[in-house]
């Protein structure tokens, strides 16, 4: 899991391994799923604002055949920074992992957008940090699943500020 800011530097790091990622159907969600897929990545369209069910659904059953989800838990449009609950509705129904991840790099282009979108300049150095894997329980009650959303909202905040740390940034 890594933010939807932050998604540049994954969709290089992991190009061509056939993994999935899930891509708006907005027009922003186009180009994206054009880059995407130039990077060998297979997609599932649809987000919170349209086709979300059908997305939800498909992407459960990839898990479950043991496909590998890039996926950006603060959605297409936000807020920035906040866990939505349909990747915790697919981790639980899946018994997929969430694994959290902290991206920075440097020299980069924060596009002025909602997510402060991250480009990474040409000789970047770019830097993922990956936390603790979780599961959601079948069984975890809505207390228990904020409780792990909330956990896992920190904890990926906690591994950005370490990346931004690492490559020299202040502490935002």
């Amino acid at each position: 899991l890594g933010w939807h800011g932050r998604t540049a530097t994954g969709a290089i790091r992991f190009r061509n391994r056939g993994n999935w990622a899930i891509i708006s159907l907005s027009r922003d969600g186009e180009m994206q799923d054009r880059i995407f897929r130039r990077f060998g990545f297979r997609t599932v369209r649809g987000s919170t604002g349209r086709g979300g069910a059908r997305a939800l659904v498909e992407s459960i059953r990839i898990l479950k055949q043991g496909g590998i989800m890039a996926l950006t838990p603060d959605g297409p449009r936000g807020p920035s920074g906040v866990i939505q609950p349909g990747i915790l509705m697919m981790s639980q129904k899946s018994g997929a992992w969430l694994v959290p991840c902290g991206v920075s790099a440097r020299p980069r282009k924060l596009i002025r957008s909602w997510d402060r979108y991250v480009v990474p300049l040409l000789f970047a150095r770019c830097l993922m940090l990956y936390g603790k894997g979780v599961q959601i329980p079948r069984d975890a009650s809505e207390a228990e699943v904020e409780a792990i959303r909330l956990a896992l909202e920190q904890e990926m905040h906690r591994l950005e500020s370490e990346a931004e740390k690492i490559l020299g940034f202040p502490r935002s």
